[in-house]
Parts: C-alpha cells; sequence; structure tokens
C-alpha cells in the first residue's frame, strides 16, 4: 500500500475510534437538568390615598424681551457670515521622489533666506515630496522670488495655487 494511502485509513481508524469512545460519554443524558418551576405568591394590588397637592402659581418670565433677542438673532445675515476662503499661492521649487532630498533643497532655500517647506501628495499611487516657498498672499511676489532663485540658484520654479 502507498504512504498517503495508508496515512489516511490509519487517520481514519483514529478517528472512529475516538467517535466510539467519546460520542457515548457526550450524549448518554447526565447534562440534562429539569426545570422546576416554583409557585409565587402574587400580592394584590396596594391602594394609595389621595394626597392633596398644592397648586403652583406659574412664574412670570421675560419671554417677550427674549423673543425680540431670538429674532435678531435669527434676522442675521447668511450671505455675512460665509467668506471665500483665502487664496494663496507657493513658488514650486521641486519634486522629488524621496523625502530626504526634498528635506535637503527645503534647507537649502531656508539658509538662502526663503521660508520653504516640503509638500507631500500623491497622484497615480506614487507619493511625491514637492518643496515650496511661501504661502503668499500676492502672486506677484512670488514672481520677483521666482526670478532671483533663477538668477542665485539656477533653479526655474513656477508659481501655483496652495495647498
Amino acid at each position: 500500500m502507498e504512504a498517503p494511502l495508508q496515512q489516511r485509513v490509519v487517520g481514519a481508524i483514529v478517528l472512529v475510534t475516538l467517535g466510539v469512545i467519546f460520542i457515548p460519554a457526550l450524549l448518554d443524558g447526565s447534562g440534562y437538568k429539569s426545570r422546576q418551576v416554583q409557585d409565587i405568591e402574587i400580592k394584590e394590588k396596594p391602594e394609595f390615598s389621595s394626597l392633596s397637592q398644592k397648586k403652583v402659581k406659574p412664574v412670570p418670565t421675560p419671554l417677550q424681551e427674549n423673543r425680540k433677542e431670538q429674532e435678531k438673532v435669527q434676522q442675521a445675515d447668511p450671505k455675512q457670515a460665509y467668506k471665500k476662503p483665502v487664496k494663496t499661492f507657493a513658488l514650486q521649487v521641486g519634486t522629488f521622489g524621496s523625502n530626504k532630498n526634498a528635506v535637503k533643497m527645503r534647507d537649502d532655500m531656508r539658509k538662502a533666506g526663503y521660508t520653504a517647506f516640503v509638500f507631500k501628495s500623491t497622484a497615480k499611487g506614487k507619493t511625491s515630496y514637492k518643496v515650496r516657498i511661501g504661502p503668499e498672499l500676492e502672486r506677484s511676489l512670488l514672481e520677483k522670488i521666482k526670478k532671483d532663485i533663477k538668477k542665485s540658484k539656477k533653479i526655474d520654479g513656477y508659481v501655483v495655487n496652495h495647498p
């Protein structure tokens, strides 16, 4: 007889033997416990004597004043509450696949006196690290910085919306 077939036959014999030993022990009924119901005596509903209750006078509230204040609050201009987000710009001077290289360039830009930061972005499953200068409210200021960096560092950046 081949070894795999022999192992299967031996395994089947062991399982049948264990079944013959343990199944009767589980099914002998020793785990069954009968439930005994005890009679409980329920008392009759008690009678309560009615207590006299004092009537409470209503407390005067400055309801009219509160209404006027509420109307003032409700009449606020909803357009005034919503303000457009401030549009800011940044100068992107480099894009790297490695954070280490981006941090190195950011540090170089900071040493040169610029407020630089690393912006992490993910596109099409790839992570890139962008080195940007700013953010600034005025695009023209970043255009000046772009010219300065192009002269001094020979890096050609471009102005982007931030974030």
